[in-house]
């Protein structure tokens, strides 16, 4: 490096800036470093394209607190009610979904024959932040949207007792 003026040194005085630690910076360098790490897998990852009939998807999930009850909602599109797995305990919810679709088209007059197959797989395991009634729990599945009730087991009341100091 050049010196400008007598005054700076070798290394101009803002170089030293950019290793200043601040609490940004250090987030922004941990951002850089998680996404240098993640890059280092993705080659190693087989694309769904790539992956041919066998997918497997983790369908997006929302986690209500009503009060008395929790109500889960999750987008499982193309599955029937009969594809779907629940499984309900005390502090977690299993839900999983295996779909088969199979196509086929024929026109022996333009001479091609064409036959799909698409096969997915759904999974998704939800813990609860408070205990629930696994046996009455109930499902419903419209329009893609599964929609879970879960109602909660009721906590006791703890009683406060005065105790006087003799």
């Amino acid at each position: 490096m050049i010196r400008r003026r007598r005054s700076e040194g070798i290394v101009p005085r803002n170089y030293w800036d950019y290793f200043a630690m601040t609490p940004f910076s250090a987030l922004d360098e941990m951002d850089r470093l998680f996404d240098d790490f993640k890059s280092g897998f993705e080659s190693y990852l087989i694309s769904p394209k790539a992956a041919g009939t066998h997918v497997l998807r983790t369908p997006v999930v929302d986690l209500l607190d009503e009060g008395k009850e929790y109500k889960i909602h999750a987008e499982m599109p193309g599955v029937n009610k009969e594809d779907l797995n629940i499984e309900v305990s005390e502090g977690e919810v299993e839900i999983s979904a295996e779909t088969k679709v199979e196509k086929k088209e024929e026109d022996k007059e333009a001479g091609y024959i064409r036959r799909e197959r698409r096969y997915s797989k759904y999974y998704r395991r939800i813990p609860l932040p408070e205990a629930v009634k696994a046996e009455n729990a109930e499902a419903e599945l419209k329009d893609g949207i599964l929609t879970i009730t879960l109602p909660k087991i009721p906590t006791p009341e703890t009683k406060v007792k005065k105790i006087q100091v003799k």
